[in-house]
């Protein structure tokens, strides 16, 4: 077929330009995203109403190509679009866990239980929020990982938003045998909360004795302290470091060897 005929079949060159519409669609879905996203630098703007509403428009945006494409060479519109809802159905029918995440995602954004970059835990999952999309939202936990958690999950159960406040609280949880001098503990314990650079003095940490442990053998002493929300883990491992010291040079002796650690 010589050029002349291609450039004159009318068919073909409807073909053609069906398929840039197409492939401008799927470049133009992404881009438009990428427009909404960089709108997170505006004051006032939730960061988390962006992710999600871009990735609507991505999604909304090639769909649409396709629409027009299919217009493009010809195809009953009426039939594309009867099409597109009886797909539509079925696709909601058999994903239908996923489109009770995209409402659950709508419900998270409206009641605003958290935001991006509130740090957040939600069963066995903590971190820090880094984006709210359609269907899940996405945490980096403290070791660095990136945890994607569907969104009907965080609607469904408890989620604890450590970012509201400016302080994050610290329990420990330690049986200490009777014989062990729990007054010497207790000031030892004391003055390693209180020289900490990451333990906040206000609130004031503080020691307190509880519960008698291991069948009356040894009691329950609780050390309650602060520290701000980013520095929490911090203080967590340095504190733990410090009174691993103390049953090392003898002053703290535990029934069994045992030591639980609570942190609120």
């Amino acid at each position: 077929m010589s050029w002349d005929a291609l450039i004159h079949n009318n068919f073909l060159m409807k073909l053609i330009a069906a398929a840039v519409e197409i492939v401008i669609g799927f470049f133009l879905g992404p881009f438009v995203k990428r427009m909404i996203m960089r709108l997170h630098n505006r004051k006032g703007v939730d960061e988390g109403v962006l992710t999600f509403t871009g990735s609507i428009a991505n999604v909304l945006i090639r769909i649409l190509a396709v629409i027009i494409a299919l217009g493009q060479i010809g195809a009953d519109m009426s039939v594309v679009v009867g099409a597109f809802s009886a797909l539509g159905l079925g696709i909601s029918l058999a994903l239908k866990d996923n489109m009770a995440n995209v409402a659950s995602g709508m419900q998270i954004l409206i009641t605003k239980p958290f935001r991006v970059n509130d740090y957040i835990s939600c069963g066995d999952y903590e971190g820090t929020v880094q984006s709210i999309e359609m269907m899940f939202t996405t945490l980096q936990t403290f070791d660095e990982q990136l945890v994607v958690i569907p969104n009907t999950y965080l609607i469904s159960n408890a989620v604890t938003n450590y970012s509201v406040y400016p302080s994050r609280r610290l329990v420990y949880k330690i049986p200490v045998d009777c014989q062990c001098d729990a007054a010497e503990f207790r000031k030892a314990a004391q003055t390693i909360m209180e020289q900490s650079p990451l333990v906040l003095q206000d609130p004031k940490p503080k020691s307190v004795i509880g519960d008698y442990v291991d069948q009356g053998r040894g009691i329950e002493i609780s050390l309650v302290c602060y520290s701000k929300v980013e520095d929490f883990w911090d203080m967590k491992f340095a504190l733990q470091a410090q009174l691993q010291q103390l049953r090392e040079n003898g002053v703290l002796q535990t029934p069994r060897n045992v030591v639980e650690v609570v942190s609120k």
